[in-house]
């Protein structure tokens, strides 16, 4: 059976400018690979929001280690807050150590989105970035959230494949099914994706939501000894940063969130903006293509000739090497990919150019980093994580409808978005997040930052969001990039002068570089 196909929702983060998309925000209806069986897949979310738990003992202190140029270490957090009896799982950690002692204020704890993103493997893209003064002043922390590579990872391989074992995505299901037969050939896919994650993870899928690693994020604070939090959270890392101020307001020092996700929106709003945001990016890039002599020629209606592409391929796939070919939907995740910052048009161009040309290579190639990256099991974890954060409506009758509506908003990405949301009806666990505007009663400022031009998480997300917490502070990048921090010296500049010394931003601060 196929793995889900990586739907547009701004619920995560992945790559850097140019090699990963920084704190890519993955669409809320992702799909995984298809595996030789099969072709189709889908998506999920978990979670609950109540905050009375059963008391906790102190964490033990983190004793770190060398691991490369960083330091690593454990924290043992409870499988089931509600249930701590029921046993441990370790929270994968790693920190790079404050470059003055002398000057330190204490640790920035980041994490870069997803769901599904190693937070370890992305350390070194965030020490890149992060101005000098804050790793002068700072231990910079991160780690795998629960579900996530070194963290108790959930598994959905193929029957016969290792649960770790690295695999190839297989041939993507046609994500917008046209005809009862191919709606019915994705529902079965994701209900037998659901199935295959259930055999291999039934122990962990209920317990991988955002409510729990905020629950990890309040232990891992206590473990590195840090009295307050102060938290740095990109796309999908928004969301947990927002439910751990509404959990723990009191606990919070300072926390800056880059490329907000609302956390009071229904999945089947968030799909509708989603894809919104990707079709106007979209647009922009059609734009760019026809006046800067770029690879691929979409003549007077770019839209219907790419359209086109993707029919052709859905009759007939396009052949790449290896063995393997393109289809919708490797061309939909294609597209993805490189709409999450202008850096990567000319790929697109590129991989667009060869498919008119008959060749699938290049889309394949962007497919596959789309749906792997971030970490070793990215696919598998982002559903997990989605369908518990996200509840998506479970009649399956109401999906063509659901489709139609969100054609109507975005005729290229809403139907894709719609059906994408297919895997979190079927998954096997209930939801246990609940949608509800963030309330922080008692917290610090929080600066919430959103890029006019965010196709994953679009602009008015971050102004819902500032405007829900109490203490909210909106900061605006003119920009058509997602995570403005990536992208903005003024933007890095306030989230400095904000972590370091306190000092906020004036008052609707916009940034235009």
């Amino acid at each position: 059976m196929a793995a889900p196909v990586a739907a547009a929702v701004a619920l995560g983060g992945l790559l850097p400018a140019c090699a990963r998309v920084p704190g890519r925000s993955a669409p809320l209806t992702t799909r995984p690979p298809a595996s030789a069986a099969t072709a189709a897949a889908t998506t999920g979310t978990t979670g609950t929001t109540a905050t009375t738990m059963p008391a906790l003992p102190v964490p033990a202190p983190v004793r770190w280690s060398a691991c490369g140029s960083l330091q690593c270490a454990s924290v043992t957090v409870p499988l089931d807050y509600g249930e701590p009896q029921m046993g441990t799982i370790q929270i994968a950690v790693a920190r790079h150590p404050a470059l003055d002692p002398a000057q330190r204020i204490g640790s920035i704890v980041i994490n870069p989105g997803g769901p599904g993103g190693s937070g370890i493997d992305d350390l070194p893209d965030e020490l890149s970035i992060l101005t000098p003064e804050l790793l002068d002043r700072f231990d910079i922390v991160s780690f795998d959230p629960r579900g996530v590579q070194r963290s108790s990872p959930v598994s959905c391989n193929p029957p016969g494949q290792a649960p770790q074992a690295p695999s190839t995505p297989g041939p993507l299901a046609d994500p917008i099914p046209t005809t009862a037969a191919a709606q019915q050939a994705l529902i079965t896919n994701d209900q037998e994706y659901a199935a295959q994650c259930e055999a291999q993870s039934g122990s962990i899928l209920p317990f991988v939501g955002t409510v729990d690693t905020a629950r990890d994020l309040d232990e891992i604070r206590q473990a590195i000894g840090d009295a307050k939090l102060t938290f740095i959270g990109h796309s999908y890392g928004t969301l947990l940063g927002a439910t751990y101020a509404a959990m723990f307001p009191t606990h919070v020092r300072a926390m800056v969130l880059d490329g907000a996700i609302d956390p009071a929106l229904s999945a089947q709003q968030m799909i509708i903006d989603q894809a919104q945001g990707f079709e106007a990016v979209l647009d922009s890039f059609f734009s760019w293509c026809a006046t800067s002599g770029c690879a691929w020629h979409g003549g007077s209606d770019p839209s219907g000739a790419l359209l086109a592409l993707i029919a052709q391929s859905r009759a007939s796939r396009l052949p790449a090497a290896g063995g393997r070919s393109a289809g919708p939907g490797e061309f939909y995740e294609a597209i993805l990919s490189a709409l999450y910052s202008q850096s990567s048009w000319p790929s697109l161009a590129d991989a667009l150019a060869e498919a008119a040309a008959g060749n699938g290579n290049a889309l394949v190639a962007m497919s596959t980093g789309y749906l792997t990256g971030g970490s070793s099991n990215a696919a598998a974890a982002e559903t997990a994580i989605d369908c518990l954060d996200h509840p998506a409506p479970r009649d399956l009758d109401a999906y063509p409808v659901l489709a139609a509506v969100a054609a109507a908003k975005a005729p290229l990405f809403g139907p894709l978005l719609a059906w994408g949301l297919v895997g979190c009806a079927v998954w096997p666990v209930p939801p246990t997040r609940t949608p509800a505007a963030s309330d922080a009663p008692g917290s610090p400022p929080i600066i919430v930052t959103g890029a006019t031009g965010d196709p994953a998480t679009p602009y008015q997300w971050a102004v819902n969001l500032a405007g829900e917490l109490p203490q909210g502070i909106l900061v605006t990048w003119q920009g058509e990039n997602h995570v403005a921090y990536y992208y903005s010296a003024c933007v890095r500049a306030i989230d400095q002068a904000y972590l370091v010394q306190g000092t906020l931003p004036a008052p609707h601060t916009v940034c235009t570089d």
